[in-house]
């Protein structure tokens, strides 16, 4: 950042402009805004100042964001707003890469968000790269006779038991986060404290495999905000449980990925999709995501990756990946060296191959990424899973 703009921290006098960005960017009072400020903390709030005064802000956190079965530091990116006198002037621009920076300097291999608008995050190498879906089901569809036994209350709400089952779940698939507190807050308390959400759990006492959070029914419909199954036990005592409101409700809505087991396993395939979107990733450090991802255990190979980023001159360059039991290891060969060998894309395209959202194949076919067929089934091969999702909004 230069010239009159400065990058920083929420400051205790910055409420009432912060909340008029907020509100002139998402329709927030100022009672939403400072109960958001208040959950979330106050040090996720980063302020672009111009002329000493609020132009522009944003929240950010940091958590985990499994890939291949591990862990992958991931900067959360939300409430992205600037003063709508100054729009398109570029001083979204100027924030968003300031927020990269410092995500960068924060030791981030990824930052992830929901846009209102995509150009804006194209500029500074955001792609789509992952999925949202709300499904939507008449109850009598998910009943399959006489029900077994069902989901038991969580007599005593402990978090931690729930963040156990959901970081099994992270490890089988592609996207999901290790949330915060907050985050945990949010997901089971969408309305604030009034709107709490009772969650059921699935499995023997001490050793659940699932879970189920509702709200009660309102207006012939029940909301699930958050579910996990981990075996076909737990899939079918959620599934019963949903079906024994049947009388009481006309549709069962929930948030679920592209392999959801309640679509799946539905006795009758008759979930509609209610609501679709998809989620973008920036890569902000190209060896440490490529190294902290995981792999597919029996895939082995080496595959030269040449990325272009005119954001970080560390990402711009070539990358020696070499995989072996479903790890990584990146080497940085001279560019002059490569021969033309490997793939080569930009850092945004990158994004969508990194977490499966779409293959090597679907990206050569958009101009994406090129390379030759056998490294273009290489790439395939290393980086294939399941379809990555992500419940969470933000």
């Amino acid at each position: 950042m230069s010239g009159e703009t400065e990058f920083g921290p929420y400051r205790d006098g910055d409420a009432g402009a912060v909340a008029y960005l907020a509100r002139h960017a998402f329709g927030l009072t100022r009672e939403s805004f400072e109960r958001a400020r208040d959950l979330f903390g106050a040090d996720t709030l980063r302020v672009l100042r111009r002329a000493g005064r609020p132009a522009g802000s944003a929240a950010v956190w940091t958590w985990n964001q499994w890939f291949g079965g591990r862990p992958v530091p991931s900067r959360a990116v939300a409430f992205v707003s600037v003063d709508p006198a100054a729009r398109g002037g570029g001083l979204a621009t100027g924030l968003m890469r300031a927020v990269l920076e410092e995500a960068h300097g924060a030791g981030c291999a990824l930052a992830v968000l929901y846009a209102a608008t995509q150009p804006l995050y194209a500029k500074v190498g955001f792609a789509r790269s992952g999925s949202w879906f709300r499904y939507r089901i008449a109850p009598d569809r998910l009943a399959a006779g006489r029900p077994g036994a069902l989901p038991q209350p969580m007599e005593t709400f402990d978090a931690d038991v729930l963040a156990g089952l959901r970081r099994r779940e992270a490890a089988q698939g592609n996207g999901l986060v290790e949330r915060t507190e907050a985050a945990w807050t949010y997901a089971l308390h969408p309305f604030g404290e009034e709107g709490r959400a009772d969650v059921f759990l699935t499995g023997p006492a001490g050793a659940p495999d699932g879970y189920v959070a509702v709200m009660p029914p309102s207006g012939r419909r029940l909301v699930v905000v958050d579910h996990c199954v981990l075996s076909g036990s737990a899939l079918r005592r959620v599934r019963d449980f949903l079906a024994g409101y049947r009388s009481m409700v006309d549709e069962i809505v929930w948030v679920g990925g592209p392999e959801d087991p309640l679509v799946h396993g539905a006795h009758e395939a008759r979930a509609a999709v209610d609501g679709w979107e998809e989620w973008l990733l920036r890569v902000v450090d190209v060896e440490a995501a490529l190294t902290a991802r995981g792999y597919p255990p029996g895939a082995t190979g080496d595959l030269t990756i040449t990325v272009a980023d005119p954001l970080f001159a560390c990402n711009h360059g070539c990358f020696h990946l070499t995989v072996a039991n479903g790890r990584g290891t990146v080497t940085r060969p001279a560019d002059a060296g490569t021969g033309g060998r490997g793939v080569r894309l930009s850092v945004a395209a990158l994004a969508p191959l990194y977490t499966g959202h779409l293959g090597p194949a679907a990206l050569a076919r958009q101009g994406l990424m090129e390379g030759t067929a056998d490294d273009l089934a290489t790439a395939a091969r290393l980086f294939a899973g399941p379809r990555p999702w992500m419940p969470d909004r933000f």
